[in-house]
Formats: structure tokens, C-alpha cells, sequence
């Protein structure tokens, strides 16, 4: 068989790549609250030794367990191997989302599967379990081992992916299955972290005046006009940074600082003794 009459099969099979879409899709997944994904990834296990993985899985949290299988290849030593990588965790329900079903109950249109996940990323779990069933069935073997990595933790900031790095599992070659719109594209990766104001005494508010004006003789100041102070700060460097650092293959700007989630004060009545972004 040849690679052009596999793809066909990818067309013309399509049903049975959106009945694995939206078994994923029906697994109720959502992080937070986390602690949910053990069923889909024994199915994920299942489904991959099925077609001859060695199948490793732990959990990196209780009922949220890692799944790696791993097929040889036959020409381990000498050819090229690749990971595949994908997470099984979808964003949260928030209860202002407009869903005309259930958000794990998908539903398949002339031109699209709408469910929570189906894009990021079952949809891309879905297509890499189906692709390895097609390759199975045309009895192709790859040269090369082939590690099927399904975490969990992505969208709450969990190291899924890390934990199979400390494991051992690395490969030549990883391709992450989000996303992408159907080309391959680079990723520099994700650094999250806090930072964090806070001053050891509370001041009441009508003590701001003393504060903010020359003489007033008081050295304090609000933990919130700090933290503005900062990100203006961090907006500096990003935009630095998109000139300083460039990199093949990718557009200028790729490292971005994100302050995606800012927290801070304690009552109308108090200057705010801490902040947190």
C-alpha cells in the first residue's frame, strides 16, 4: 500500500475517525476540577494495545494517570524515533458558556464536531489513535520506535508531560497534536509563575494622604500601584525581547509575558497589602 492510498483511507474512513473523536469527547474531562480523565485514559491504554504498544501508565494525581505506549521499531538502533504527545484534559464549563447540548454530549455537523475538547485537543488524540490504526492495518511497520505520550495537567499548569520526561521517555523527534490548523509548527514551550507584593503591616485607607504626599511621613505604598508598575515594567522587556531574540523558523515576538491572572487588596476600607500576578 502506498502512502497516497492511505490517505484516501483517511477520507474515505472518516466515520470511524469522528466515532473516536466523540468517544473522547464524551469522556467528562474538564481541569479544573481535575481528578476525572482515568476512564479515557484506559481507553487511550486499551485502544493502543490493541495494536501491539507496550503499554506504561501511572498516576501523577489520583484518578488522573499518565498514559505512554510504546511500539519498537524494527530498525531501533539505527533509525529515527518520534514521540507523540497529546492531553487529555479540556478547559473548565463556565456557566456563562451558550452550549445547545451538553458539552460532552458531541454533536457531528456536515463540517464539524462541536464538543468540549474537540479541538483542544481530543481532536488531535483522536487523529494520532487513528492514524496508528491505519498503519496496523496496512501492515506498515516503522523503522524507528514509536511513543504514544496521553498526559493530563495542561490546562491548570500540571507537569504531565514533564513527568515522562523524567521517566526516561525521549525520542528523536515529538510532535504535539493541539491545534494547529493542519501545518506543523514550532512551540518555544511555557514558563508559569507568581509574583507576589506584600507588605507585612495593614494600613487603613485615611492613611493614604500621608502617603502620597511631600511630607506626610509615611514610606508606604499600595500593593496593587506596585504590581502596575511592574507589569508596565514586564511590558518593557516583552517588547525588548521581541526584538532581541529571534529564532529560525519562528516570528519575531514569539516570547511573549502573559499577565494572565492578577489578585490583590482585602477591603474598600484598606490599602492593599499584597498582590499577586
Amino acid at each position: 500500500m502506498t502512502i497516497t492510498d492511505l490517505m484516501n483511507q483517511v477520507d474515505s474512513r472518516q466515520d470511524e475517525l469522528i466515532e473516536i473523536l466523540t468517544t473522547l469527547i464524551r469522556y467528562e474531562t474538564p481541569a479544573p476540577p481535575a481528578r476525572n480523565t482515568k476512564e479515557a485514559q484506559n481507553y487511550v491504554a486499551k485502544f493502543l494495545a490493541q495494536h501491539n504498544f507496550n503499554i506504561d501508565t501511572w498516576e501523577l494525581y489520583p484518578n488522573d494517570p499518565i498514559v505512554v505506549g510504546t511500539k519498537k521499531g524494527t530498525h531501533s538502533q539505527t533509525h529515527q524515533s518520534l514521540i507523540i504527545n497529546g492531553h487529555m484534559d479540556v478547559a473548565e464549563i463556565q456557566a456563562d458558556e451558550k452550549w445547545l447540548t451538553s458539552p460532552f454530549e458531541p454533536v457531528v455537523t456536515k463540517d464539524s464536531v462541536i464538543g468540549r475538547g474537540a479541538a483542544d485537543m481530543k481532536g488531535g488524540l483522536a487523529g494520532s489513535l487513528f492514524a496508528i490504526q491505519l498503519l496496523q492495518e496496512a501492515g506498515i511497520e516503522l523503522k524507528g520506535d514509536l511513543i504514544f505520550e496521553s498526559v493530563i495537567g495542561e490546562e491548570v499548569g500540571e507537569a504531565g508531560t514533564l513527568q515522562c520526561c523524567e521517566k526516561g521517555y525521549s525520542a528523536d523527534f515529538a510532535v504535539i497534536v493541539d491545534t494547529s490548523d493542519l501545518h506543523i509548527q514550532g512551540q518555544g514551550g511555557v514558563i508559569t509563575g507568581w509574583i507576589t507584593i506584600k507588605n507585612p503591616n495593614t494600613f487603613h485607607d485615611a492613611t493614604r494622604r500621608n502617603m502620597i504626599h511631600a511630607g506626610g511621613g509615611l514610606n508606604e505604598a499600595s500593593a496593587i500601584e506596585k504590581m502596575m508598575k511592574l507589569i508596565a515594567s514586564l511590558q518593557e522587556l516583552e517588547r525588548h525581547w521581541a526584538i532581541t531574540k529571534t529564532y529560525e523558523g519562528y516570528p519575531p515576538g514569539t516570547n511573549t509575558i502573559n499577565p494572565a491572572v492578577i489578585e490583590g487588596g482585602r477591603h474598600a476600607a484598606f490599602i492593599a497589602d499584597e498582590c499577586r500576578l
